[in-house]
């Protein structure tokens, strides 16, 4: 090749030449006669170099200095024997056979042998097939790209990326393995696999339900708190909408449009919603919306994980309820108190005026029609004390068969002819500590309610039992506590009641839609008759039809009664008295209403009362008394000193002093002052004035009737 250069100077030197010799030749021609032949040849061969330089200027121009660079790289075999020697990756040839006939160094180091030791050695020594019974043929037959293990010299092993492919030549064909190390990329799968597994076990061991959803709410998969919640698997609900999974047909375009505006919004977010069961049960839960961003920031996947908070509904929504029915309480207390203190001046001289009076006298009928109208008003006061759980009540020991027994006549006249009513009372229960009256009243009272529902016909079976409960039962009312208790148990065949009207079956005026009508106080009364006597109420809907209503009453202490004992009153009242009076009496009490209340329904029958709040104020009107002091009416306790100690204090000066004990304390104070049960008289809202004035007047003549030591 002639430098650029040089094909420059010639061309310079050849020009120059040319214009000497036609400045110098006066015949204007270049080559003249006598010119000596050698300067005609050099100058010919000026001009050969000359075009031959010009002709390769040229073609290094034209092709674009292609020649000046293939002129510095060695020849192809030369270059590829290069990047097989400096590869990273280890290379083999071998033959049809599967023998090893070649390898470079980085498969010596790779596997640890010398050409010398692995020549003419199987393929499969250093890459096993995959799975006992394969053939070499088939690294062969499938050439390409596969992961397997590779075995070293020492026998570890370690994943390899093999890919073979078939070199063919003029004498045959050889077949070139190249082997990549992937320890690395295996052991970071690796890695990710555990912790992907991890994560699997953790999201499924956790007891909240957790759904991965897409950005348009499509399900992706959930957790098995989720499917046992709402008893479908992942692959049934995988690709389906949430909404459409967990809410009923009634409820799905609510809950999509509500989803939906979440799923527009920012997160984390939380909505309370309800769910709903592939068999319809019902959960209310609180979701917990958060997302997952990909690398640009953008929404990828939606989580949410749902918390059952049913249990804390129903729980809010009993104790709202208990609240809503203790304030109700309280005030219908409240009417009964101020009510009653009416109904005793009302029933107590409407009574004494008729006993006044003979039959014969014209106003008698008024007064008749006026103590009627206040013993109705002393029968909606009972109610309204029964629904607050303030009812007197007069209790003793009781079989439970018995009392039901005794109230058959009435369930019967309640059933008619159209409900065939049965009655099991075999068996021996515990006895229980009742008021007989107000068991029966509200025996009656959920007998009739049953009946109301069956109307066009049924059967009504009340059925009396023992029953063991071995945990607490938290759906009765009040919750049960585990324990021995007698039962009643009365199952009808009507229409079962609602979830709601169970819930409000016992709250006054609650109008269910299918309890026929509002059942006023009869119900709620019945609800605080059992709650007063220490009982308790359940209601359940059976499936199939009807309904089953169980009263529980606590077992007393004492031996197990069977049908036919019957437990003695706590006292007995020989015979009807006299009421009226016009001895002197002292009311002893701490508390003015119900010193009020006492002198309310005594001073009507004609006796002389004065009234004490403490005792040491007793004693002093004792002493000041002008004349006789009769009798002294006493509180258990009062200010100062207890009830009995006044009563010796005062028979110090007068021996002759009756004493009538009355108070509103429950019966363990009672029994600690030393008194027994039958010999106090029980102060409620709803005391009927007879019973005191009949304790008086068996008192003051002398007669027993337990009201004293």
């Amino acid at each position: 090749m002639i430098p650029f250069r040089s094909v420059a100077l010639n061309v310079v030197i050849v020009f120059a030449t040319l214009a000497t010799r036609l400045v110098a030749a006066p015949s204007g021609r270049v080559f003249p006669v006598g010119d000596p032949p050698w300067v005609i040849v050099v100058f010919l061969l000026m001009i050969a170099a000359t075009a031959a330089g010009l002709w390769q200027f040229l073609n290094v121009v034209c092709r674009g200095g292609q020649s000046s660079r293939k002129a510095g790289l060695p020849p192809e075999d030369t270059l590829n024997a290069v990047i097989v020697r400096d590869s990273s990756d280890a290379m083999f040839t071998i033959n049809a056979a599967g023998l090893i006939q070649s390898l470079n160094p980085a498969a010596r180091q790779q596997f640890g042998y010398t050409i010398e030791e692995i020549r003419d050695k199987s393929i499969s020594a250093l890459i096993p097939p995959p799975a006992r019974g394969r053939q070499r043929a088939n690294y062969m037959a499938n050439p390409g790209t596969r992961e397997l293990f590779g075995v070293r010299r020492d026998g570890s092993r370690f994943p390899i990326d093999v890919k073979l492919d078939e070199l063919t030549f003029a004498n045959g064909s050889l077949m070139a393995v190249s082997v990549r190390d992937i320890s690395a990329r295996y052991a970071a799968e690796r890695e990710l696999e555990r912790r992907l597994a991890a994560s699997e076990a953790i999201v499924n061991q956790t007891g909240a339900p957790l759904f991965v959803l897409s950005r348009d709410g499509k399900i992706e998969r959930m957790n098995r708190a989720s499917e046992m919640l709402l008893d479908f698997s992942s692959g049934e609900v995988k690709g389906q909408a949430i909404w459409d999974v967990v809410a009923t047909p009634e409820r799905t375009d609510g809950l999509q449009n509500r989803m939906e505006s979440l799923l527009r919004g920012t997160f984390p977010v939380r909505s309370e919603m309800v769910f709903s069961a592939r068999d319809g049960r019902e959960y209310t839960m609180n979701c917990v919306f958060t997302a997952t961003l990909d690398e640009f920031g953008v929404i990828d996947t939606v989580i949410l994980t749902a918390h059952d908070i049913s249990s804390r509904k129903a729980l809010e929504s009993s104790h709202l309820r208990t609240e809503r029915l203790a304030a109700v309480s309280r005030l219908a207390g409240g009417v009964a108190h101020d009510f009653n203190n009416l109904l005793t001046a009302i029933t107590g001289y409407s009574g004494m005026a008729l006993q006044s009076l003979d039959s014969e006298n014209p106003i008698r009928k008024d007064l008749e029609q006026i103590k009627r109208a206040g013993d109705r008003g002393a029968a909606i006061t009972r109610q309204l004390l029964a629904l607050s759980g303030r009812h007197p009540r007069r209790p003793r020991m009781l079989n439970l068969p018995d009392s039901v027994k005794n109230a058959e006549r009435m369930l019967r006249v309640l059933a008619g002819e159209a409900i065939h009513l049965e009655i099991q009372t075999e068996g021996a229960l515990p006895r229980i500590e009742a008021d007989a009256a107000q068991l029966e009243e509200a025996v009656l009272h959920l007998a009739a309610f049953l009946c109301e529902r069956m109307a066009k016909g049924g059967r009504l079976t009340i059925r009396t039992q023992a029953e063991q409960l071995e945990t607490d039962n938290p759906d009765s009312e009040p919750p049960l506590r585990a324990g021995e208790y007698a039962l009643v148990t009365l199952t009808d065949t009507s229409p079962p009641l609602s979830g709601e009207a169970v819930a409000h079956l016992f709250e006054p005026f609650f109008p269910a839609r299918d309890t026929l009508r509002s059942n006023g106080l009869g119900l709620a009364m019945v609800a605080g008759l059992i709650k007063q006597n220490g009982g308790a109420i359940l209601v359940t809907a059976k499936p199939g039809g009807g309904n089953v209503i169980r009263v529980y009453w606590p077992k007393a202490a004492g031996p197990t009664l069977v049908p036919g004992d019957r437990p003695g009153p706590l006292f007995v009242v020989p015979k009807p008295l006299a009421l009226e009076g016009t001895e002197t009496i002292l009311v002893a009490m701490a508390n003015a209403e119900e010193r009020a209340r006492v002198r309310a329904m005594l001073e009507p029958a004609g006796y002389t009362v004065s009234e004490a709040r403490s005792g040491l104020q007793a004693l002093e009107m004792a002493h000041k008394q002008e004349g006789t002091l009769h009798a002294v009416v006493t509180d258990i306790t009062l200010p100062g000193m207890s009830g009995a100690d006044l009563i010796m204090a005062i028979r110090h000066d007068q021996p002759g002093v009756r004493s009538i004990y009355v108070t509103s304390r429950p019966s363990v104070e009672i029994l600690a002052q030393g008194l027994s049960i039958g010999s106090v008289m029980r102060l409620e809202e709803a005391t009927d004035a007879r019973e005191l004035l009949e304790r008086v007047r068996a008192a003051l003549t002398n007669r027993s009737m337990s009201v004293g030591r």
